[in-house]
């Protein structure tokens, strides 16, 4: 664990910067990349412009050849040399762990007061999700439905015990939400759907000492089987309607999803984090905003031509191993790109960007985070663990709350080193790196493969005939009954 100069004799653990080439994901993009956009994407609702600036940023992403900024120890003039982040949604995981981190971090320490918070999970149907993909507005709609029909919800249990009349003089009471648009399912298929993080209670404006304004917060009961029922229904028709309304489904799409016995809404709601338990709030946050693909799980030899996943499947709870060509595998990850300028994190209720509840409750939330180090994904030490909105936005202060070490402690005489320069200049990168002992040169990525030829001989398909042509989907009459059912099927 990193130390800070005059705390403690031990020696301070030296910040190892990530080797962003050995990444398997990095492999796989430097040898098929180019072939993925020289063919092109069969999916008609899909533009490959953004994944294709999106991998090229991550082909660059940690890599010192593109750029660093340089700190020095102004005590004992020790130089440490940091590569830039690509920062891009949905195809670097580095970048979205530090992304999640930063937004776990900043929600426990500046946004949530110590209440009990619970996790709603809301799955839109297989129907639907052919028009969210193809429309990125449609997600944000869904949410702000669901945040409104969970307001109501809390507010219904919640709220029956205090006058009416304070309702009609304004004082409306409303829980506190975050909502995490995420876009990925278990088997990396494109599966949007939203986790929201609400305060299991009601915030409202209270009296204090001297006429003071405070926050209060009244529990609400645990929702019942019938109530999460009552309002799946709800949000069925309310995000139907809307779809209609917006011209994004037919009536007759719309009447048809109406008329299911099973529509294929979900709505969860079992997970609970206790007010004293903030770690486990902070693991949740982190959870709603995880990247889609953890590089951990990805296996990749260089020249090969497939990719392996290991993934959990979460209905049987068994590990499963996907084996994807690798071509497929990047056609996969384009799709879990996050569309340009949408919100993936919402906030709505008393945590609304205009809600009159916001600064009392960042104002507790900041209060708490004063009083004591917050626990976080692994601890961090001294003034980094208090650190709080703004600070723990800082690169080196989300290293330090999740990896315990800091790296602008400098390892030789313990004092803090500070930002003096960027560079960019091909000429001096080649010249420090050069002197560092680095590679200058720059990544180089396989040319595009054509196609295979086709071969005559080789296929019981002719070219020049129409599509379908050669295909009898009629089965002959002397197949056995088994080979008769297995070719209907």
């Amino acid at each position: 664990m990193a130390a800070t100069a005059g705390v403690s004799d031990a020696p301070i653990e030296r910040y190892r910067p990530r080797n962003a080439q050995a990444s398997p994901l990095y492999r796989l993009l430097q040898d098929h990349l180019e072939e993925y956009l020289a063919r092109g994407d069969s999916d008609p609702t899909f533009h490959s412009a953004l994944p294709e600036k999106s991998f090229r940023a991550f082909l660059e992403c940690g890599i010192q050849r593109f750029g660093v900024v340089r700190f020095r120890c102004p005590s004992c003039g020790e130089n440490l040399f940091v590569a830039f982040s690509c920062k891009r949604r949905g195809a670097c995981p580095s970048c979205d762990a530090k992304r999640a981190a930063i937004t776990a971090a900043h929600a426990l320490d500046a946004l949530l007061p110590a209440v009990g918070y619970r996790q709603w999970v809301f799955v839109l149907p297989k129907r639907l999700r052919f028009f969210v993909h193809r429309s990125p507005l449609l997600a944000g709609e869904a949410s702000r439905i669901l945040a409104r029909e969970i307001e109501l919800h809390y507010r219904r249990k919640a709220i029956a015990p205090f006058p009416a009349k304070r309702e009609r003089a304004g004082v409306r009471a409303s829980p506190g939400q975050i909502h995490f648009v995420q876009r990925s399912g278990s088997t990396m298929n494109l599966h949007v759907h939203i986790h929201a993080v609400v305060s299991d209670g009601v915030f409202r404006r209270g009296c204090g000492a001297l006429g003071t304004e405070r926050l209060d917060f009244t529990a609400a009961e645990p929702p019942s089987q019938a109530e999460l029922a009552r309002m799946s229904e709800s949000l069925r028709r309310k995000v139907v309607r809307r779809f209609v309304e917006l011209g994004v489904i037919p009536n007759e799409v719309a009447w048809e999803m109406l008329a299911w016995r099973h529509s294929g809404f979900s709505l969860h709601a079992a997970t609970v984090v206790a007010a004293e338990d903030r770690e486990a709030l902070e693991r949740l946050l982190y959870y709603c905003a995880r990247p889609a693909v953890s590089a951990k799980r990805l296996t990749y030899r260089k020249g090969d031509s497939f990719a392996v996943y290991q993934t959990k499947d979460n209905r049987s709870g068994r590990n499963l191993r996907l084996v994807f060509p690798a071509l497929d595998f990047i056609g996969r990850l384009a799709r879990l790109i996050p569309p340009p300028r949408k919100n993936v994190v919402r906030y709505y209720g008393a945590l609304g960007p205009n809600a009159p509840l916001r600064p009392l409750l960042v104002e507790a939330a900041l209060a708490q985070s004063r009083e004591k180090p917050l626990a976080a994904i692994g601890r961090a030490v001294g003034a980094v663990a208090k650190a709080a909105s703004a600070r723990a936005r800082a690169w080196a202060r989300i290293l330090s709350r999740v990896f315990e070490v800091d790296p602008l402690i400098c390892t030789r005489c313990g004092g803090r080193m500070e930002p003096v320069a960027a560079i960019l200049n091909d000429r001096s990168l080649s010249r420090l790196l050069a002197h560092l002992g680095l590679s200058t040169e720059f990544p180089k990525l396989a040319p595009a493969r054509s196609p295979p030829e086709f071969v005559p001989e080789e296929s019981q398909v002719d070219p020049k005939e129409p599509l379908f042509a050669s295909i009898d989907w009629i089965p002959p009459d002397d197949l056995p009954a088994d080979s008769q059912r297995s070719y209907d099927e």
